[in-house]
């Protein structure tokens, strides 16, 4: 029972992980969604091996170096973790049928309704706070490496993205002009 209650914060850590992860399989698996994966997009990459690092690297750090989080550490990372659910599954259920991660536009149609009204990215904007959420939570130090180098891999995918929306779909470059990438008002 000892080892329970000196480890609670991993345990939270890991359920907050699970639920974000399985709200976003239930989103994603609903029937009629058409989800392609592809990973032979090099961009796909730029975020996932970073994001699997920031969540593991924690952790790590946890267990070998000793780093314990606070109150306060652990509240705001839930808080983040929080967010960015509500951003990526809310993202998700906002481009209906419409999400790959590839970057391809084979019948593709601008959603800008829902969170896409006013932010191009909300999905990226919940994996950027994913990336904060998990060093936050747990103290970590070194794992905030990886979710630096996440944080950039976003970026650099977004501006990939756009570069290819702008030259496949007429009405991208409108859309852009009216809306924020990540954030209203900053960028």
């Amino acid at each position: 029972m000892q080892t329970i209650i000196n480890h609670y914060p991993l345990i939270i850590y890991a359920l907050l992980f699970g639920g974000l992860k399985f709200s976003e399989r239930r989103v994603l698996s609903r029937p009629g969604n058409s989800i392609r994966k592809s990973w032979g997009d090099w961009t796909v990459w730029l975020i996932l091996v970073p994001l699997w690092l920031v969540y593991i690297g924690p952790v790590l750090e946890y267990i070998f170096l000793g780093h314990r989080p606070s109150l306060l550490e652990m509240v705001a990372g839930g808080f983040l973790f929080f967010v960015a659910g509500i951003f990526s599954i809310k993202g998700y259920l906002d481009l209906q049928k419409g999400f790959n991660e590839a970057i391809e536009v084979p019948g593709a149609s601008l959603v800008v309704t829902g969170l896409y009204h006013t932010i191009r990215h909300p999905i990226s904007l919940g994996n950027i706070l994913f990336c904060i959420s998990c060093p936050v939570f747990l103290a970590a130090g070194p794992s905030w490496i990886p979710a630096l180098v996440g944080i950039f891999g976003v970026i650099l995918r977004i501006s990939i993205e756009e570069s290819f929306m702008k030259q496949h779909l007429p009405d991208y470059e409108d859309y852009k002009e009216r809306t924020w990438a990540l954030i209203p008002f900053i960028y």
